[in-house]
Protein backbone atom coordinates (compact mmCIF):
# COMPACT_ATOMS: atom_id res chain seq x y z
CA UNK A 1 0.00 0.00 0.00
CA UNK A 2 2.70 2.52 0.91
CA UNK A 3 5.34 2.59 -1.83
CA UNK A 4 8.46 3.41 0.17
CA UNK A 5 7.66 0.59 2.57
CA UNK A 6 9.03 -1.78 -0.07
CA UNK A 7 12.43 -0.14 0.33
CA UNK A 8 12.57 -0.95 4.01
CA UNK A 9 12.91 -4.73 3.56
CA UNK A 10 10.85 -6.14 6.39
CA UNK A 11 12.62 -8.68 8.59
CA UNK A 12 10.38 -11.72 9.08
CA UNK A 13 9.91 -11.21 12.81
CA UNK A 14 7.63 -8.18 12.43
CA UNK A 15 5.68 -8.96 9.27
CA UNK A 16 2.75 -10.04 11.39
CA UNK A 17 -0.65 -8.77 12.33
CA UNK A 18 -2.59 -8.77 15.56
CA UNK A 19 -1.24 -8.59 19.06
CA UNK A 20 2.44 -9.20 18.28
CA UNK A 21 2.57 -6.33 15.77
CA UNK A 22 0.89 -4.02 18.27
CA UNK A 23 3.39 -5.01 20.93
CA UNK A 24 6.36 -4.36 18.64
CA UNK A 25 4.98 -0.98 17.63
CA UNK A 26 4.26 -0.06 21.25
CA UNK A 27 7.89 -0.80 22.11
CA UNK A 28 8.99 1.49 19.27
CA UNK A 29 6.63 4.22 20.43
CA UNK A 30 8.52 4.24 23.73
CA UNK A 31 11.79 4.85 21.91
CA UNK A 32 13.00 1.27 22.03
CA UNK A 33 13.57 0.78 18.29
CA UNK A 34 15.96 2.16 15.69
CA UNK A 35 14.31 4.25 12.93
CA UNK A 36 14.13 1.38 10.43
CA UNK A 37 12.34 -1.00 12.77
CA UNK A 38 10.06 1.78 14.02
CA UNK A 39 9.05 2.67 10.46
CA UNK A 40 8.44 -0.97 9.57
CA UNK A 41 6.27 -1.72 12.59
CA UNK A 42 4.37 1.56 12.55
CA UNK A 43 3.57 1.51 8.83
CA UNK A 44 2.49 -2.13 9.01
CA UNK A 45 0.12 -1.43 11.91
CA UNK A 46 -1.16 1.77 10.28
CA UNK A 47 -1.95 -0.15 7.11
CA UNK A 48 -4.02 -2.65 9.08
CA UNK A 49 -5.91 0.22 10.70
CA UNK A 50 -6.38 2.00 7.38
CA UNK A 51 -7.76 -1.10 5.69
CA UNK A 52 -10.23 -1.48 8.57
CA UNK A 53 -11.40 2.11 8.04
CA UNK A 54 -9.72 3.53 11.17
CA UNK A 55 -8.24 6.49 9.27
CA UNK A 56 -7.85 8.84 12.20
CA UNK A 57 -6.17 6.22 14.38
CA UNK A 58 -3.76 5.35 11.56
CA UNK A 59 -3.05 9.01 10.93
CA UNK A 60 -2.28 9.70 14.60
CA UNK A 61 -0.01 6.65 14.77
CA UNK A 62 2.01 7.76 11.74
CA UNK A 63 2.16 11.41 12.84
CA UNK A 64 3.64 10.41 16.18
CA UNK A 65 6.21 8.11 14.54
CA UNK A 66 7.26 10.76 12.02
CA UNK A 67 7.67 13.29 14.82
CA UNK A 68 9.86 11.08 17.02
CA UNK A 69 12.03 9.93 14.10
CA UNK A 70 12.51 13.30 12.39
CA UNK A 71 15.80 13.77 14.27
CA UNK A 72 17.18 10.67 12.52
CA UNK A 73 16.60 12.00 8.99
CA UNK A 74 20.32 12.37 8.25
CA UNK A 75 21.28 8.85 9.31
CA UNK A 76 18.11 7.04 8.15
CA UNK A 77 16.47 9.14 5.42
CA UNK A 78 14.57 6.32 3.72
CA UNK A 79 12.68 5.06 6.80
CA UNK A 80 11.86 8.61 7.87
CA UNK A 81 10.67 9.49 4.35
CA UNK A 82 8.58 6.30 4.30
CA UNK A 83 6.80 7.42 7.47
CA UNK A 84 6.00 10.79 5.91
CA UNK A 85 4.75 9.15 2.71
CA UNK A 86 2.45 6.81 4.63
CA UNK A 87 1.24 9.73 6.75
CA UNK A 88 0.50 11.72 3.59
CA UNK A 89 -1.49 8.84 2.07
CA UNK A 90 -3.73 8.47 5.11
CA UNK A 91 -4.12 12.25 5.56
CA UNK A 92 -5.34 12.60 1.97
CA UNK A 93 -8.09 10.03 2.46
CA UNK A 94 -8.98 11.36 5.90
CA UNK A 95 -9.55 14.81 4.42
CA UNK A 96 -6.64 16.68 5.97
CA UNK A 97 -5.33 18.33 2.82
CA UNK A 98 -2.98 20.59 4.78
CA UNK A 99 -1.44 17.60 6.59
CA UNK A 100 -1.18 15.79 3.26
CA UNK A 101 0.73 18.68 1.73
CA UNK A 102 3.02 19.11 4.75
CA UNK A 103 3.82 15.39 4.97
CA UNK A 104 4.62 15.17 1.27
CA UNK A 105 6.87 18.22 1.53
CA UNK A 106 8.71 16.64 4.49
CA UNK A 107 9.12 13.41 2.53
CA UNK A 108 10.70 15.26 -0.38
CA UNK A 109 12.85 17.42 1.90
CA UNK A 110 14.14 14.41 3.85
CA UNK A 111 15.35 12.61 0.74
CA UNK A 112 16.69 15.68 -1.07
CA UNK A 113 18.76 16.85 1.89
CA UNK A 114 20.18 13.48 2.90
CA UNK A 115 20.72 11.44 -0.26
CA UNK A 116 22.85 12.11 -3.36
CA UNK A 117 20.95 14.09 -5.96
CA UNK A 118 21.36 11.30 -8.51
CA UNK A 119 19.76 8.74 -6.19
CA UNK A 120 16.55 7.33 -7.78
CA UNK A 121 14.70 7.88 -4.51
CA UNK A 122 15.26 11.64 -4.81
CA UNK A 123 13.71 11.69 -8.26
CA UNK A 124 10.81 9.51 -7.06
CA UNK A 125 10.18 11.97 -4.24
CA UNK A 126 10.24 14.92 -6.63
CA UNK A 127 7.65 13.34 -8.90
CA UNK A 128 5.61 12.51 -5.78
CA UNK A 129 5.56 16.25 -5.13
CA UNK A 130 4.06 16.79 -8.58
CA UNK A 131 1.55 14.01 -7.95
CA UNK A 132 0.55 15.80 -4.75
CA UNK A 133 -0.36 18.93 -6.70
CA UNK A 134 -2.45 16.79 -9.05
CA UNK A 135 -4.35 15.34 -6.10
CA UNK A 136 -4.99 18.89 -4.91
CA UNK A 137 -6.24 19.85 -8.41
CA UNK A 138 -3.50 22.45 -8.83
CA UNK A 139 -2.20 21.48 -12.24
CA UNK A 140 0.04 24.47 -12.87
CA UNK A 141 2.03 23.74 -9.72
CA UNK A 142 2.17 20.06 -10.75
CA UNK A 143 3.52 20.94 -14.18
CA UNK A 144 6.18 23.15 -12.59
CA UNK A 145 7.17 20.35 -10.19
CA UNK A 146 7.58 17.84 -13.02
CA UNK A 147 9.55 20.41 -15.03
CA UNK A 148 11.94 20.82 -12.09
CA UNK A 149 12.19 17.04 -11.74
CA UNK A 150 13.01 16.67 -15.42
CA UNK A 151 15.78 19.27 -15.30
CA UNK A 152 17.28 17.63 -12.21
CA UNK A 153 17.17 14.20 -13.85
CA UNK A 154 18.85 15.51 -17.01
CA UNK A 155 21.58 17.20 -14.96
CA UNK A 156 22.35 13.94 -13.12
CA UNK A 157 22.24 11.79 -16.25
CA UNK A 158 19.01 9.95 -15.40
CA UNK A 159 17.55 9.71 -18.89
CA UNK A 160 14.74 7.37 -17.87
CA UNK A 161 13.64 9.60 -14.99
CA UNK A 162 13.69 12.66 -17.26
CA UNK A 163 11.60 10.78 -19.82
CA UNK A 164 8.91 9.90 -17.26
CA UNK A 165 8.79 13.43 -15.86
CA UNK A 166 8.28 14.85 -19.34
CA UNK A 167 5.51 12.35 -20.01
CA UNK A 168 3.73 13.56 -16.90
CA UNK A 169 4.11 17.15 -18.05
CA UNK A 170 2.49 16.24 -21.37
CA UNK A 171 -0.38 14.54 -19.58
CA UNK A 172 -0.97 17.63 -17.45
CA UNK A 173 -0.90 19.90 -20.52
CA UNK A 174 -3.64 17.76 -22.04
CA UNK A 175 -5.63 17.72 -18.78
CA UNK A 176 -5.56 21.54 -18.75
CA UNK A 177 -6.92 21.61 -22.32
CA UNK A 178 -3.58 22.50 -23.91
CA UNK A 179 -3.42 19.52 -26.26
CA UNK A 180 -1.75 21.56 -28.98
CA UNK A 181 1.25 21.76 -26.62
CA UNK A 182 1.07 18.13 -25.46
CA UNK A 183 1.37 16.57 -28.92
CA UNK A 184 4.76 18.20 -29.82
CA UNK A 185 6.10 17.20 -26.40
CA UNK A 186 5.26 13.55 -27.09
CA UNK A 187 6.78 13.79 -30.56
CA UNK A 188 10.00 15.15 -29.06
CA UNK A 189 10.05 12.34 -26.50
CA UNK A 190 9.71 9.76 -29.28
CA UNK A 191 12.93 11.10 -30.82
CA UNK A 192 15.00 10.58 -27.68
CA UNK A 193 17.38 7.58 -27.84
CA UNK A 194 15.85 6.06 -24.71
CA UNK A 195 12.46 5.91 -26.46
CA UNK A 196 13.85 3.03 -28.55
CA UNK A 197 13.88 0.82 -25.46
CA UNK A 198 10.79 -1.38 -25.34
CA UNK A 199 9.51 -0.29 -21.92
CA UNK A 200 9.74 3.44 -22.64
CA UNK A 201 8.37 3.06 -26.15
CA UNK A 202 5.41 1.13 -24.74
CA UNK A 203 4.78 3.71 -21.99
CA UNK A 204 4.77 6.53 -24.53
CA UNK A 205 2.42 4.61 -26.78
CA UNK A 206 -0.02 3.98 -23.93
CA UNK A 207 -0.04 7.69 -23.07
CA UNK A 208 -0.76 8.63 -26.68
CA UNK A 209 -3.66 6.20 -26.75
CA UNK A 210 -5.07 7.43 -23.44
CA UNK A 211 -5.02 11.01 -24.69
CA UNK A 212 -6.60 9.98 -27.99
CA UNK A 213 -9.32 8.04 -26.16
CA UNK A 214 -10.58 11.22 -24.51
CA UNK A 215 -12.16 12.36 -27.76
CA UNK A 216 -12.91 8.94 -29.23
CA UNK A 217 -16.32 7.39 -29.74
CA UNK A 218 -17.18 3.81 -28.78
CA UNK A 219 -15.94 2.22 -32.00
CA UNK A 220 -12.66 4.15 -31.93
CA UNK A 221 -12.06 3.19 -28.29
CA UNK A 222 -12.61 -0.46 -29.23
CA UNK A 223 -9.89 -0.10 -31.86
CA UNK A 224 -7.49 1.64 -29.46
CA UNK A 225 -8.03 -0.98 -26.77
CA UNK A 226 -7.37 -3.83 -29.18
CA UNK A 227 -4.40 -2.02 -30.73
CA UNK A 228 -2.50 -1.53 -27.49
CA UNK A 229 -3.45 -4.98 -26.20
CA UNK A 230 -1.84 -6.75 -29.14
CA UNK A 231 1.45 -4.96 -28.50
CA UNK A 232 1.48 -4.79 -24.71
CA UNK A 233 3.13 -7.24 -22.36
CA UNK A 234 2.12 -7.64 -18.74
CA UNK A 235 -1.26 -6.91 -17.21
CA UNK A 236 -4.12 -4.80 -18.55
CA UNK A 237 -3.54 -1.06 -18.92
CA UNK A 238 -6.28 1.52 -18.34
CA UNK A 239 -7.06 3.24 -21.63
CA UNK A 240 -10.32 5.09 -21.06
CA UNK A 241 -12.38 6.11 -18.02
CA UNK A 242 -15.16 8.72 -17.78
CA UNK A 243 -15.19 11.39 -15.12
CA UNK A 244 -17.14 10.78 -11.93
CA UNK A 245 -20.63 12.23 -11.86
CA UNK A 246 -21.01 15.12 -9.41
CA UNK A 247 -24.01 15.55 -7.19
CA UNK A 248 -26.31 18.54 -7.65
CA UNK A 249 -24.66 20.67 -4.95
CA UNK A 250 -21.16 20.08 -6.33
CA UNK A 251 -22.32 20.89 -9.87
CA UNK A 252 -23.92 24.15 -8.76
CA UNK A 253 -20.87 25.27 -6.78
CA UNK A 254 -18.45 24.33 -9.57
CA UNK A 255 -20.51 26.34 -12.04
CA UNK A 256 -20.40 29.35 -9.72
CA UNK A 257 -16.65 29.10 -9.23
CA UNK A 258 -16.13 28.98 -12.99
CA UNK A 259 -17.39 32.57 -13.11
CA UNK A 260 -15.44 33.68 -10.02
CA UNK A 261 -18.58 33.65 -7.91
CA UNK A 262 -19.00 32.33 -4.38
CA UNK A 263 -20.63 28.98 -3.78
CA UNK A 264 -24.17 28.87 -5.07
CA UNK A 265 -25.08 26.60 -2.16
CA UNK A 266 -23.03 27.25 0.98
CA UNK A 267 -22.29 24.36 3.30
CA UNK A 268 -23.87 24.86 6.69
CA UNK A 269 -22.56 23.78 10.09
CA UNK A 270 -24.85 20.74 10.12
CA UNK A 271 -23.72 19.49 6.73
CA UNK A 272 -20.59 17.70 7.87
CA UNK A 273 -19.42 14.27 6.84
CA UNK A 274 -18.19 11.22 8.67
CA UNK A 275 -15.56 9.14 6.89
CA UNK A 276 -17.23 7.06 4.20
CA UNK A 277 -15.16 4.33 2.62
CA UNK A 278 -15.64 1.12 0.68
CA UNK A 279 -13.53 -1.53 -1.03
CA UNK A 280 -14.68 -2.36 -4.54
CA UNK A 281 -13.59 -5.48 -6.39
CA UNK A 282 -13.98 -5.98 -10.11
CA UNK A 283 -12.75 -8.21 -12.90
CA UNK A 284 -11.03 -7.02 -16.05
CA UNK A 285 -12.01 -9.38 -18.85
CA UNK A 286 -9.58 -10.34 -21.65
CA UNK A 287 -11.43 -7.94 -23.96
CA UNK A 288 -10.63 -5.01 -21.66
CA UNK A 289 -14.11 -4.50 -20.25
CA UNK A 290 -14.91 -4.63 -16.53
CA UNK A 291 -17.32 -7.10 -14.94
CA UNK A 292 -18.36 -8.59 -11.58
CA UNK A 293 -18.26 -5.20 -9.85
CA UNK A 294 -18.89 -5.71 -6.14
CA UNK A 295 -18.75 -3.72 -2.95
CA UNK A 296 -16.68 -6.04 -0.81
CA UNK A 297 -16.94 -4.08 2.42
CA UNK A 298 -17.41 -0.56 3.69
CA UNK A 299 -19.40 1.62 6.06
CA UNK A 300 -23.04 2.64 6.00
CA UNK A 301 -25.39 2.75 3.04
CA UNK A 302 -23.60 2.68 -0.31
CA UNK A 303 -25.70 5.19 -2.29
CA UNK A 304 -22.79 7.66 -2.16
CA UNK A 305 -20.68 5.10 -4.05
CA UNK A 306 -22.97 4.88 -7.10
CA UNK A 307 -20.93 7.34 -9.28
CA UNK A 308 -17.77 5.31 -8.63
CA UNK A 309 -19.46 2.02 -9.55
CA UNK A 310 -20.77 3.52 -12.77
CA UNK A 311 -17.32 4.87 -13.59
CA UNK A 312 -15.70 1.47 -13.07
CA UNK A 313 -18.35 -0.16 -15.28
CA UNK A 314 -17.54 2.27 -18.11
CA UNK A 315 -13.75 1.82 -18.00
CA UNK A 316 -11.84 0.24 -20.87
CA UNK A 317 -8.54 -1.52 -20.35
CA UNK A 318 -6.18 -2.97 -22.94
CA UNK A 319 -6.99 -6.46 -24.16
CA UNK A 320 -5.01 -9.39 -22.80
CA UNK A 321 -4.45 -12.38 -25.04
CA UNK A 322 -2.89 -15.79 -24.63
CA UNK A 323 -3.98 -19.33 -24.00
CA UNK A 324 -5.91 -19.74 -20.77
CA UNK A 325 -5.99 -15.99 -20.07
CA UNK A 326 -8.86 -15.18 -17.73
CA UNK A 327 -8.22 -11.50 -17.30
CA UNK A 328 -7.35 -9.83 -13.99
CA UNK A 329 -8.97 -8.88 -10.70
CA UNK A 330 -8.55 -5.57 -8.87
CA UNK A 331 -9.58 -4.18 -5.50
CA UNK A 332 -9.71 -0.42 -4.97
CA UNK A 333 -10.39 1.60 -1.83
CA UNK A 334 -12.81 4.51 -2.36
CA UNK A 335 -13.12 7.30 0.17
CA UNK A 336 -15.72 9.99 -0.30
CA UNK A 337 -13.63 13.13 -0.73
CA UNK A 338 -13.91 15.65 2.08
CA UNK A 339 -11.89 18.52 3.45
CA UNK A 340 -11.56 20.19 6.81
CA UNK A 341 -13.05 23.68 6.73
CA UNK A 342 -15.01 26.03 8.97
CA UNK A 343 -18.57 25.80 7.63
CA UNK A 344 -21.12 28.59 7.73
CA UNK A 345 -22.62 28.97 11.19
CA UNK A 346 -19.67 27.42 13.02
CA UNK A 347 -16.27 28.34 14.44
CA UNK A 348 -14.90 24.79 14.37
CA UNK A 349 -13.22 23.15 11.40
CA UNK A 350 -15.03 19.98 10.34
CA UNK A 351 -14.92 17.40 7.59
CA UNK A 352 -17.11 18.68 4.79
CA UNK A 353 -17.84 16.67 1.62
CA UNK A 354 -16.38 18.33 -1.48
CA UNK A 355 -17.42 15.89 -4.22
CA UNK A 356 -15.55 13.05 -5.88
CA UNK A 357 -13.42 10.26 -4.45
CA UNK A 358 -9.92 9.54 -3.24
CA UNK A 359 -8.90 6.18 -4.66
CA UNK A 360 -6.16 3.73 -3.68
CA UNK A 361 -5.36 0.44 -5.42
CA UNK A 362 -5.31 -2.29 -2.77
CA UNK A 363 -4.57 -5.10 -5.19
CA UNK A 364 -1.54 -7.07 -4.04
CA UNK A 365 -0.55 -8.20 -7.53
CA UNK A 366 -1.26 -6.92 -11.05
CA UNK A 367 -3.55 -9.88 -11.75
CA UNK A 368 -4.67 -11.08 -8.34
CA UNK A 369 -7.31 -13.85 -8.31
CA UNK A 370 -10.77 -12.96 -6.98
CA UNK A 371 -11.49 -13.87 -3.35
CA UNK A 372 -12.92 -17.35 -2.80
CA UNK A 373 -15.84 -16.02 -0.77
CA UNK A 374 -17.63 -12.67 -0.74
CA UNK A 375 -20.18 -13.04 2.01
CA UNK A 376 -20.45 -9.28 2.54
CA UNK A 377 -20.41 -8.38 -1.13
CA UNK A 378 -23.15 -6.40 -2.84
CA UNK A 379 -23.20 -7.36 -6.54
CA UNK A 380 -23.88 -4.61 -9.04
CA UNK A 381 -26.24 -5.69 -11.80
Amino acid sequence: MFALLLLLQFPSDIVVTGQKLEQVQAECAKGGCPPLRDAQATIALAEVQFRDGNYQKAKALLAAAASRNEKYAAEAPRPVAALYEAYATVALHEGSKLDYRRATSKQVQTLRENLPQDDPAVFAATTAYGDMWIELRRFREAEAAFSTAEKSAVASGQDGAAFIANMKRAWIKSAMGQREQAAPMLDALARRPIAQQASYRSALRVLRLRLAARDADGAEIDRLVKDIGENQSGGPVLISAPAYEDDAVTKANNASRAFDMTNAIDVGSAETSSIRWADVGFSIRPDGRTADIEVLRGVGAKAWLTPALRQIAARRYSTTTGAGNQGAYRVERYTLRAEYMVPKGSLIARRVPTGGFDVLDLTQAPAAPPPAERDTAHPIQ
